[in-house]
């Protein structure tokens, strides 16, 4: 017997009101999110020496796909 893959999207509608806000940052959390009220809070970033400082790492360490794959990936966030 052969199995099929069948993908379904589904729209739903939700009435807002009847939900409390801590009925919402639960199911957040209970899902992996991050929920937060503090607007004014800063991402820290990478400054160019933190990232000449990580792919400088990378190069000093024996040359794999792996190795490769991440220095791919960092030069990406790096440079854009």
């Amino acid at each position: 017997m052969g199995y099929k893959t069948v993908t379904v999207d589904v729209d739903v509608d939700i009435d807002l009101d009847q939900w409390g806000d801590e009925d919402l940052i639960a199911e957040l959390d209970y899902r992996g999110y991050t929920v937060t009220k503090d607007t004014d809070v800063e991402r820290e970033s990478f400054e160019r020496e933190d990232w000449q400082f990580l792919l400088e790492m990378l190069d000093n360490n024996p040359q794999t796909w792996y190795t490769l794959r991440v220095r791919e990936k960092l030069s990406e966030a790096r440079f854009g």
